[in-house]
């Protein structure tokens, strides 16, 4: 007598499988994992990773404040567009012009189509942004997901424990811990470019990309950087020297190492120089 295969098996097994109900979120997760013979791998891990989701703080998903392409409320139409084109993202956070700290607004990229033709035209884009939403770090990624379905949006600020920026989350970010990366050709250049290029002809000099993991630094260059309230080198180095009006040029000297910032614009580093002394 030969084993009984297919779908009704499956669907059989799986009900015996549950027949005694999970008491913790420990053993239902156990549930879902032992139930790979039962279940496609990907859909065990979309169960596994709405599991998780609860455990998930927002400031582990988020986009770091050194890593955000945003817009200020007092800049000019042609630059916003040169900002559109470069990211091709479809909504910018807009920053106060005042209080370079603060977050006051979101501008959806299709609300400026009506002016694409009239680049000489003042655009005030007080007038055009919507209201922010705000979540804390220590919120959790479900309940940010609640939040973003109920009022219909597809992005959230990132406020600290003193109501600074530290971040933005997408939808996109909190799906992404349910179904697994979704990549796009944006996605896919970003890839292409290695985190820590060394200088030909140069010793003990690299050319580093902001959003390189501090972890990651430490790992190919033997250093012992603390990642423990920020993520990437570029937000190391802003810990460092806090807000300057001009980052480009900026020179910042960390233990044993030398950092210069090679690009930037006023709110966020793209390109370091690191040279060990």
């Amino acid at each position: 007598m030969h084993e009984e295969s297919g779908p009704s098996w499956g669907m059989r097994g799986l009900r015996k499988w549950l027949g005694t109900a999970p008491e913790t979120r420990d053993e239902l997760l156990k549930l879902v994992q032992d139930s790979r013979r039962f279940l496609e791998p990907d859909t065990v891990a979309m169960l596994e990773g709405v599991l998780d989701l609860p455990a998930t703080k927002v400031r582990e998903v988020m986009t770091p404040r050194t890593a955000m392409i945003s817009l200020q409320e007092d800049d000019e139409l042609l630059d916003i567009l040169h900002v559109l084109i470069e990211s091709a993202h479809s909504r910018f956070p807009v920053f106060s012009a005042d209080q370079p700290d603060n977050v006051v607004g979101i501008l959806l990229a299709k609300d400026l189509l009506p002016f694409l033709t009239q680049t000489n035209q003042k655009v005030d884009i007080r007038a055009l942004m919507r209201q922010p939403l705000f979540v804390p770090e220590s919120a959790r990624s479900d309940q940010v997901l609640r939040m973003l379905k109920h009022t219909q949006t597809h992005i959230a600020i990132v406020i600290d424990e003193y109501g600074t920026t530290s971040g933005l989350v997408t939808l996109e970010d909190i799906l992404e811990e349910i179904v697994g990366e979704i990549e796009d050709e944006h996605d896919k250049a970003d890839e292409d470019a290695p985190f820590i290029t060394p200088v030909a002809g140069q010793e003990n000099t690299w050319i580093v990309q902001a959003l390189t993991p501090v972890e990651h630094f430490n790992e190919i260059l033997g250093t012992n950087f603390s990642a423990d309230e920020v993520e990437t080198v570029g937000g190391l180095l802003l810990q460092e020297i806090g807000l300057v009006s001009d980052l480009e040029g900026q020179v910042v000297d960390i233990e044993q190492w030398q950092f210069t910032i090679l690009k930037a614009d006023v709110r966020t580093i793209q390109l370091i120089q690191a040279v060990r002394l």
